[in-house]
């Protein structure tokens, strides 16, 4: 059976006391683990430090660091893995794109050919 392959997003926010070195390493490490289980990077999207709309954890600033790659479910499993018990991370959430794009063309008309 052939694997499927989805458009993914994850939305990462990591505390706003790292150092610039530090937060490389963690996205590097992110950016390696989709690739060698052969994912395809699209995107990795950092974001300076923003504040806070509410504190999590007592951060009121934070770092936020968007990835976009396309992949296999089965890759989810060990990404929530890496994020869960990484400390440094306050909060994350990984968006199925594809289904989001689906939803955004058939909101906007373009999934079905319009009729005269």
């Amino acid at each position: 059976m052939a694997d499927i392959v989805r458009d993914y997003e994850c939305c990462a926010i990591y505390k706003g006391d790292l150092e610039a070195e530090k937060l490389d390493e963690y996205v590097s490490a992110i950016r390696d683990l989709i690739s060698t289980r052969g994912g395809e990077i699209v995107r990795v999207d950092r974001w300076n430090k923003r504040f806070l709309a509410y504190p999590i954890k007592r951060y009121t600033e934070a770092f936020y660091v968007i990835y976009r790659w396309h992949s296999s479910p089965e890759l989810l499993g060990d990404l929530n893995y890496q994020l869960r018990y990484n400390d440094n991370v306050l909060r994350y959430m990984v968006f199925d794109y594809t289904e989001k794009e689906r939803k955004r063309r058939k909101r906007l008309g373009h999934g079905k050919a319009k009729t005269a």
